[in-house]
């Protein structure tokens, strides 16, 4: 009698033991899947600026062509939409965005268009017109009109094109180079 009472509980134990293995086979093989995943697919970053007009994002090494829209017009902004009091605030936000290597001789040049807005009581004001972004390149063209003012008269109106050149770092764009858009350097 207790050979079989023994016998049924053994059974009984092996089909619990049996089935907790299967169980934690199971639960294994989704936590390697799940890690696999994980591996290999990249993350997504929502980027949220102050004002969103379109969808913004990162994703692995791709960046959305909307996000480098905005931050080309958004920079150059900073860069062109100034006058002798606000170039330095302007200019350490722009500097804020630069690559370590590129820091130095932007600054550099930003100190020396200020100096000139300064001495020459110059402003000038941006329309961009047109953003040609391409996000494969990390490059941004922004056309636009700048107008010029010296002592808050008007002397200059031109079609102005900028190219910003970025580099993609840590879940977000640097700035590695401009060229053009600044007719007053000497």
């Amino acid at each position: 009698m207790k050979a079989e009472f023994l016998h049924q509980n053994i059974i009984k134990l092996l089909s619990q033991r049996n089935g907790l293995l299967m169980l934690a086979g199971i639960l294994s093989l989704s936590n390697v899947l799940l890690v696999v995943a994980l591996i290999c697919k990249s993350e997504r970053i929502i980027l949220v600026p102050p004002h969103i007009h379109k969808v913004l994002w990162i994703e692995g090494g791709e960046i959305s062509k909307e996000y480098l829209e905005e931050m080309g017009a958004y920079l150059s902004k900073l860069l062109l939409d100034i006058s002798p009091t606000s170039f330095p605030y302007n200019h350490e936000t722009l500097l804020k965005y630069a690559t370590p290597e590129a820091h130095g001789e932007l600054k550099k040049q930003l100190i020396k268009d200020g100096e000139q807005y300064t001495q020459l009581q110059l402003s000038t004001h941006f329309k961009p017109a047109e953003v040609i972004a391409s996000p494969q390149i990390l490059e941004v063209q922004i056309k636009g009109l700048l107008t010029s003012f010296m002592a808050g008269k008007q002397v200059k109106e031109s079609q102005e094109t900028i190219i910003l050149k970025f580099t993609q770092r840590g879940g977000g764009l640097l700035l590695e180079s401009i060229s053009g858009g600044n007719p007053h350097a000497s």
